[in-house]
């Protein structure tokens, strides 16, 4: 939750104490623990790759994000207004 002035913040926490922050602590906490091991997971499987393995994968992914990106600006220019380059 953001406050747009800090007096807000302070009269927030006194009106209804710590729980909205120590849910936010602990939400934060389990989506950082959420991140370590799913980047654990994904180096330790892509660990023993060789190098052709290595350079084979990250060009398809490589050419996957591309293409969605592409497809997301075309999107994108289609709904909304159109600007000349």
């Amino acid at each position: 939750m953001s406050y747009p002035y800090p007096q807000d913040r302070t009269r927030d926490k006194q009106e209804k104490g710590e729980e909205p922050y120590r849910d936010a602590r602990q939400a934060l906490t389990e989506s950082e623990a959420a991140l370590q091991t799913e980047a654990e997971a994904y180096g330790e499987a892509h660990a023993h790759e060789s190098e052709e393995e290595r350079t084979a994968r990250l060009e398809s992914e490589a050419a996957e994000s591309m293409r969605r990106v592409g497809e997301e600006r075309s999107e994108s220019r289609g709904s909304g207004p159109t600007r000349s380059p």
